[in-house]
């Protein structure tokens, strides 16, 4: 029914944990209690069409690879297989073989658990998910490092600290009554928060947020958003005052509006859409400036820039024409 596997023993040799294959395990009389009900490693223990697959191959006579278990007062606890085992009981199969770790760390056995599918490449959960759950139970729960974490999975050390950075400010956005975000929205918001920002203007900030999630926007149509929400506040300013202000110029915004509203249908409105790749241009104007940088070929901007102006005079011609005095004027503040 179940056979020995080179994925499982070079998964768990890989982990420095030592084991034993055990043939006879009764089935389900060795188990603990509610076996079937404790699965950490998915979003759900039990997968119906999983369990349903393997029990017709089991049918057939096909070997499915051997759970792995560990040995308690109260039986034997399942860290991997339980598709398996519940497709063995299924087929009404009284014994079974399985891999028996022998360690008392608690860390390894929740590792095992959660890093098991993802590792011996089975029906695995989408990888985003697994990461995700990796760093809930072994960075969050039991402080293991994001570098041991990383290493036990196979990642990148930078994915699972962007996930367990993602995991801390959501808990503080949560805390604070905001909403819940995906990783790749807060890890956008994140540098913006380092401040102390939530905890100094809840209320707007929290609203904010809310905007973010209610307007369904993407990370790259929020970014201009957020970072004039965010812009840095002088020392003397009301920090709830200021963002409160923010937030009402961002609802009035055209585009947030017609997100909300859902007044775009399969596309954003073209003034929309317009008033968005300006504000981008200014954005990038604004880091240019920062960082002193000079533009070449300069006049070539101011040719787009006049036409850009014509145009718009053509949408709205009830607005008086400017004529400069001289040409430095037209970029005069005082104009």
């Amino acid at each position: 029914m179940f056979t020995n596997d080179s994925r499982t023993e070079n998964f768990l040799t890989s982990l420095g944990v030592k084991y034993e294959y055990v043939n006879g395990i009764k089935l389900p009389g060795d188990l603990v209690a509610d076996w079937n009900k404790e699965n950490i490693g998915r979003p759900v223990c039990i997968r119906d069409d999983a369990v349903t697959e393997y029990a017709l191959l089991m049918e057939q006579g096909s070997a499915a690879p051997a759970p792995i278990l560990h040995k308690t007062d109260a039986g034997m606890r399942v860290l991997d297989g339980v598709q398996r085992l519940s497709a063995a009981d299924l087929n009404e199969t009284t014994r079974i073989s399985a891999y028996v770790v022998n360690t008392e760390s608690d860390d390894m056995l929740a590792a095992i658990r959660v890093l098991a599918n993802a590792r011996m490449q089975g029906r695995a959960e989408p990888p985003e998910w697994t990461r995700r759950r990796a760093v809930e139970v072994l960075v969050v729960d039991r402080g293991l490092s994001v570098p041991e974490v990383a290493r036990m999975g196979g990642w990148k050390p930078a994915d699972i600290q962007r996930i367990a950075d993602g995991i801390e400010l959501q808990t503080r956005i949560t805390n604070a009554g905001g909403p819940d975000l995906p990783d790749v929205m807060l890890a956008a918001l994140k540098p913006h928060l380092e401040g102390g920002a939530l905890e100094q203007a809840m209320e707007p900030v929290v609203g904010f947020l809310n905007t973010l999630k209610q307007s369904r926007i993407s990370v790259a149509d929020a970014t201009p958003f957020i970072t004039t929400f965010f812009e840095p506040l002088a020392k003397t300013v009301n920090p709830f005052k200021t963002f409160t202000t923010r937030l009402g110029k961002i609802h009035a915004d055209p585009e947030i509006r017609a997100r909300i509203t859902g007044r775009q249908v399969s596309a954003l409105p073209r003034d929309v859409v317009l008033l968005r790749e300006l504000k981008s241009a200014d954005t990038v104007l604004d880091a240019i400036v920062l960082h002193g940088e000079r533009i070449a070929n300069v006049d070539e901007f101011f040719r787009i820039i006049d036409k850009i102006t014509q145009k718009l005079r053509k949408l709205a011609p009830n607005k008086q024409p400017r004529t400069a005095r001289v040409p430095a004027d037209l970029w005069s503040s005082d104009e």
